[in-house]
C-alpha cells in the first residue's frame, strides 16, 4: 500500500524563505524583473519534494520525490529493523519511529490516510518486530 507524507513544517519553511528573501533581494536589487523570478523558481523547486511510503509484504520502501523523479528510496528488510516506536505528536496526531539497525531512523508522523499506522503495526506483528506504543499514543487509540 502506498502512502503520501505531507510535511507542514516544509511548506512552512518554503514561504519564510520567499519571504526573506524577496525582502532582502528587493532592497539590494530594487525593482529587478530577474530576481522575482528566481525567487519563484526556488519557490516551485521546494514545493515540488514529495515524500511516499509504501507497506509491502516483505519490505518497507521510504522514498523521496522530486517532481515525480526519484531522488532517495530505502528499503527497510524486517532484519534491519529494530524497533517500531508509535508515539503522538501534536495534540491530537499519530506518529511511528521506525529504529534501523545500521543507518538514520525514519520518523512518520504525516502519513496520510491515517490507516497506514495500522498497516504498519500488522506489518510489524506479522514479521514479530519489537513495537512500543507510549502512554499518550495509547490514548490516542482509545479516542478513536
Amino acid at each position: 500500500m502506498v502512502y503520501n507524507i505531507t510535511p507542514g513544517r516544509l511548506s512552512i519553511f518554503n514561504a519564510i524563505f520567499v519571504l526573506l528573501l524577496w525582502h532582502v533581494l528587493s532592497e539590494n536589487f530594487g525593482r529587478s524583473l530577474l530576481i522575482p523570478i528566481l525567487v519563484l523558481l526556488i519557490a516551485v523547486g521546494i514545493a515540488s519534494i514529495r515524500f511516499k511510503f509504501k507497506i509491502m509484504d516483505e519490505q518497507l520502501v521510504y522514498e523521496i520525490l522530486y517532481f515525480s523523479k526519484s531522488i532517495i528510496k530505502k528499503e527497510i528488510y524486517p532484519s534491519q529493523i529494530i524497533q517500531l516506536k508509535f508515539i503522538r505528536v501534536g495534540w491530537a496526531k499519530k506518529a511511528a519511529i521506525i529504529e534501523i539497525d545500521k543507518g538514520i531512523n525514519i520518523r512518520l508522523a504525516v502519513l496520510e490516510p491515517p490507516t497506514a499506522y495500522e498497516h504498519l503495526l500488522k506489518f510489524a506483528e506479522k514479521h514479530d518486530i519489537s513495537i512500543l506504543k507510549t502512554r499518550d499514543y495509547l490514548i490516542l487509540e482509545k479516542m478513536k
